[in-house]
């Protein structure tokens, strides 16, 4: 069979997804793509993205988020009424909406879904799979009493919706600023951009992008957190390895959306504290990270300050008993490939 394959966003195509690594602050999201497509190839099948190929010679079609009405390879399949269009959606609620309009899933055959809720309600159409962890090398971490006391590694963003967590990973910054400035470093993308507020804030990925894209714009930077220091410059792994902690917020506190934050650390053998999915303990043992829910700021600096080294054994030990266990399967490539097959091979 031809599989054809379209993602939301454009790095991805022009099958740069199954032949280049896609970086983002260290991590190569290409690798799950990659994966997916020697996989498929091994197996005696062809893939490319929509951009590669005629439209009419591929067998299954994939979109990567909702593609909108908008999008013309979408258009053209829908009027020829091609029989195997499916959706994988792979961003929240709170940032594509749009994705999760029961409407919008009657116009392809199958769906694939992070909302065990959703596929309960229609196993036939919906496939369950858990967001995957990027691969990271094996390292060794240094010593409990050499490394840093904490850090956040994640984007700067300003997005006004009930359920997202942009403006406490800002809250989180501010605090640790005020009060604890020598033992926190901030790292990411764009934190040192302004980005608009209130009603305006859903344009802010677009101006985002024009930062990016735009020269004039990409030379603007202004000093608005002082415990900024850059892009991580080791990679998500490398940095993780010189601190003993880490905020790992995700971009929304939504039920089952548990991304590759918790797993980035596990593997780097540094302990989260984590914001996001209210059931994250249904999936990941609760010794193994902190979670934010139960402190104030507060309380939580004074806990990881004091913390003894036994204690943050217990912590990592947990992690690493996890990633040994069957259970974490699902968040790695290898298990996100093997759901893929066995429902649309």
């Amino acid at each position: 069979m031809n599989f054809g394959f379209w993602n939301f966003y454009p790095a991805f195509n022009k099958n740069r997804m199954f032949t280049q690594s896609v970086q983002t602050q260290g991590h190569d999201y290409g690798a799950l793509s990659r994966l997916l497509g020697q996989t498929l190839q091994s197996l005696g099948h062809q893939v490319a993205t929509l951009d590669m190929r005629p439209l009419e010679s591929f067998d299954k079609v994939f979109f990567s988020d909702y593609p909108t009405r908008f999008n013309p390879y979408f258009r053209a399949l829908l009027r020829a009424g091609h029989p195997d269009i499916n959706l994988i959606i792979c961003e929240p609620f709170t940032v594509r909406a749009d994705g999760y309009n029961p409407k919008v899933h009657t116009l392809f055959r199958r769906v694939m879904t992070y909302k065990k809720d959703l596929c309960a309600t229609d196993p036939s159409r919906y496939v369950h799979y858990q967001v995957p962890c990027m691969p990271a090398p094996k390292s060794q971490p240094l010593p409990f009493d050499r490394r840093k006391l904490c850090c956040m590694i994640q984007a700067y963003m300003v997005l006004d919706k009930p359920a997202a967590l942009y403006a406490e990973r800002a809250r989180a910054v501010r605090w640790f600023e005020a009060n604890a400035p020598q033992d926190f470093d901030l790292m990411g993308l764009e934190w040192d951009r302004i980005l608009l507020p209130g009603p305006l804030s859903s344009l802010n990925f677009a101006l985002r992008a024009a930062y990016r894209r735009i020269g004039l714009l990409n030379k603007l930077r202004f000093r608005r957190f002082p415990s900024y220091i850059g892009p991580n410059p080791k990679g998500m792994h490398g940095t993780l390895l010189d601190y003993r902690f880490c905020l790992q917020y995700e971009c929304a506190m939504e039920k089952d959306f548990i991304t590759d934050k918790l797993m980035d650390c596990f593997q780097a053998g540094c302990v989260p504290i984590y914001l996001g999915a209210p059931n994250v303990t249904d999936s990941i043992p609760a010794g193994a990270f902190i979670d934010k829910r139960n402190f104030s700021y507060d309380d939580l600096y004074r806990y990881i300050s004091r913390m003894s080294g036994r204690e943050y054994n217990g912590y990592l030990e947990a992690a690493a008993a996890f990633l040994r266990g069957p259970a974490s399967r699902p968040f790695t490539c290898e298990g996100y490939v093997e759901t893929f097959i066995k429902n649309f091979v």
